[in-house]
């Protein structure tokens, strides 16, 4: 009888200590979410943009667009959503409630990414750091963003990382993002999302209205847009003029292929030939159509670079130079399924049903490289 005490007794402590680890492991992790918030509050702002609309004189009716920007430079650049800033007659951030005059240095539209630069710096500002060398979180991950919802300070709001999707629908991105439970409406547009150790993951681009959720751009693609937009006032997208298409549900490796390829463009100039099919650029593995935007992004215009090909059964390597990308490009189309022989045959347009999730804000991306 007196060994089952101390059997029952043991149990009871131990349960205890599980109850008590668990609990100190919760009390652990608000704290840690206490700390990111705390760390990065004082970079976070509001930015207001006014648009003069119809009329003229005292009868022009003038809008108002708000957003969340963050700084990430101690010159008082800020990174706010394009569709916040960009075509703005004036623009200017609130911290801490106190209105600041900013200049917009450059907007890219694609990425729907803008930068601006406080006139006058705030006494006591933060920024956000880039650390594009942090791997890309995990799905099922906690997320953390800052913004200024309504007209309240910054606020952090939690959810997790649910996706990293290169196109919704009909749309493909011009890279790949990442998507968030983390809803960005009323004002939060543009704001920063940090892991649980506080390092930046993205800034949100796009709100999924269906799903309650958002995309954000990641770091490293961030970090160029802003790189851009900070030495030039804009970003030059390189093309290398060709369009492609996708066996579907082809039994083969490298699916993926040239349905176009125009002569006078750089990868005409360099030898490349419709039907060939593409293995990697710059070094970016081709498994489907949506990869391709996502490695043509990070190569410069005017810059050579590299793509490996597989013609007929020879793997070939080229070197081209890219080009800036036109103002207006083709629409890419993807293969009918049931056309798996003849690799130039006329591919299809890409059919989704409509009952596809909305996205705010969203960005305008073409799949002509």
């Amino acid at each position: 009888m007196f060994r089952y005490g101390w059997i029952a007794l043991l149990l009871t402590v131990v349960s205890s200590v599980r109850l008590f680890a668990g609990s100190a492991d919760a009390l652990a992790l608000q704290q840690r979410l206490i700390d990111v918030f705390e760390q990065n509050k004082d970079a976070v702002v509001r930015v207001k943009a006014a648009y003069r609309g119809s009329g003229e004189g005292s009868t022009a009716k003038v809008m108002l667009r708000v957003g969340t920007g963050f700084f990430v430079s101690k010159e008082g650049h800020v990174l706010v959503s394009a569709s916040r800033a960009a075509g703005a007659s004036r623009v200017w951030i609130e911290y801490k409630g106190k209105p600041y005059a900013a200049e917009a240095i450059g907007h890219d539209r694609l990425t729907n990414v803008s930068m601006l630069r406080v006139l006058e710096l705030p006494e006591d500002f933060s920024i956000v750091t880039m650390d594009a060398t942090v791997a890309r979180p995990q799905l099922g991950a906690l997320a953390i963003a800052i913004a200024c919802p309504l007209d309240f300070e910054p606020s952090p709001s939690m959810g997790i990382v649910t996706g990293v999707d290169k196109k919704l629908g009909n749309k493909v991105f011009p890279t790949e993002y990442i998507r968030t439970s983390i809803s960005v409406n009323a004002g939060q547009g543009g704001c920063p999302v940090l892991d649980i150790n506080g390092h930046l993951i993205g800034m949100s681009v796009a709100s999924i209205t269906e799903l309650d959720a958002s995309y954000c751009l990641p770091v490293p693609a961030l970090a160029r847009v802003r790189d851009d937009l900070l030495f030039s006032g804009h970003i030059i997208h390189s093309w290398m003029g060709f369009e492609v298409a996708e066996r579907l549900g082809a039994e083969m490796e490298n699916a993926v292929y040239l349905s176009t390829v125009i002569e006078d463009a750089p990868a005409g100039q360099a030898g490349l030939l419709e039907g060939d099919r593409l293995i990697s650029i710059a070094g970016h593995p081709i498994q489907d159509v949506s990869d391709v935007p996502g490695a043509v992004f990070f190569t410069r215009a005017n810059q050579f670079t590299s793509l490996v090909i597989k013609r007929g059964e020879e793997v070939l390597e080229f070197s081209l130079k890219t080009a800036p990308r036109p103002d207006r490009v083709p629409i890419v189309r993807q293969a009918d399924a049931q056309d798996q022989s003849d690799t130039t045959a006329e591919p299809q347009p890409i059919a989704r049903e409509a009952t596809t999730p909305v996205v705010a804000d969203p960005v305008d991306s073409s799949a002509s490289h």
